[in-house]
């Protein structure tokens, strides 16, 4: 499979979403899905301080790899990881 990154309006996520879906894709994630407040559907539990904790960091870590893509900014190297250790 291949990962495509695109940039749609608004309006015309959920359908294209949807299409993808239908053709047998799988859609990974939105800016909608991570920027926006999900509401809870009926019999759902909020979320706890922790899980709200690690969402942050992962959503800071989602718009972190999205800058590198755009070349905004330098990523380390995996042997530049490990000298650090």
């Amino acid at each position: 499979m291949t990962t495509l990154t695109i940039e749609i309006p608004d309006k015309v996520e959920k359908t294209l979403a949807d299409l993808v879906k239908q053709l047998g894709g799988k859609v990974i994630a939105t800016d909608t899905s991570l920027k926006k407040n999900v509401k809870l559907k009926q019999g759902e539990e909020k979320l706890s301080r922790k899980e709200k904790e690690f969402l942050k960091g992962f959503e800071e870590a989602i718009e972190f790899v999205n800058l590198h893509q755009q070349g905004k900014v330098k990523a380390k190297t995996i042997d530049e990881l490990l000298d650090e250790l």
